[in-house]
């Protein structure tokens, strides 16, 4: 896939999975800006990059608020001009019972996963709207359809997700826009490596779902809008 001179922002791509995803899409191409709220992270992920040949910003932003989200768009603009693909991958997780879930750690989960995806949609349309192309990459989770306990706030966030890709997927299809969700499965990072006790070679790598993702922002997807995909692995 070519996505030589589209311009791509990831969320969430300090490190793991949204990390791969913004070098591979520089691989093959792409103006990549980089966002997490982690500075030290981006910084080093676009100098990576762009040692490698590619282009690339790092911008700091905390996608749940509204500020920087217009902030980190606005650098993409003044830096590559317009923007061609959205990848909302940024999301934060933690596993509390619902009898003992405060509103804070409630709030924080719904905040970033959900209103950061709709903030950064948001966002991008106009410029999306005005060109009559784009593609927005909403990664959910296996989770918004297998329940497990103590991921509730999680779990209702990242079943917002795809609903809120399925109803801006209709507002916007006439105008050139594919919007699409991914349900992903377990994953090989960082943060899986942290909290679970698994064989690592048995569940997904990072490369493997960036690969989905890239698809879905190629031209070759371009029939597919509205889609909510399966991305478990071979034996998630």
């Amino acid at each position: 896939m070519d996505f030589k001179n589209k311009v791509v922002i990831v969320t969430g791509a300090g490190r793991g999975l949204g990390k791969e995803i913004a070098r591979q899409f520089a691989l093959q191409g792409a103006c990549v800006t980089l966002v997490s709220r982690t500075e030290k992270e981006i910084k080093l992920n676009a100098e990576e990059i762009i040692s490698a040949g590619g282009r690339a910003i790092a911008c700091a932003a905390d996608i749940s608020q509204e500020d920087d989200v217009k902030g980190m768009v606005k650098a993409t603009l003044d830096a590559f001009g317009t923007v061609d693909v959205l990848v909302n991958n940024a999301a934060v997780h933690k596993a509390i019972p619902v009898s003992e879930l405060s509103l804070d750690d409630w709030n924080y989960q719904i905040s970033v996963n959900l209103t950061g995806t709709f903030l950064c949609s948001r966002e991008v349309l106009p410029t999306m709207l005005s060109k009559k192309h784009g593609k927005i990459i909403n990664i959910s989770s296996s989770a918004a359809r297998y329940y497990f306990p103590g991921f509730g706030a999680y779990a209702a966030s990242k079943g917002g997700i795809v609903s809120f890709g399925h109803t801006l997927s209709e507002e916007v299809k006439g105008h050139g826009i594919n919007v699409n969700s991914i349900y992903l499965g377990l994953t090989n990072t960082e943060y899986t490596r942290s909290r679970m006790n698994v064989d690592f070679d048995d569940i997904m790598q990072p490369d493997e779902v960036a690969k989905v993702v890239m698809f879905l922002a190629s031209d070759e997807a371009a029939p597919i809008t509205g889609a909510a995909i399966d991305v478990f692995g071979k034996k998630n």
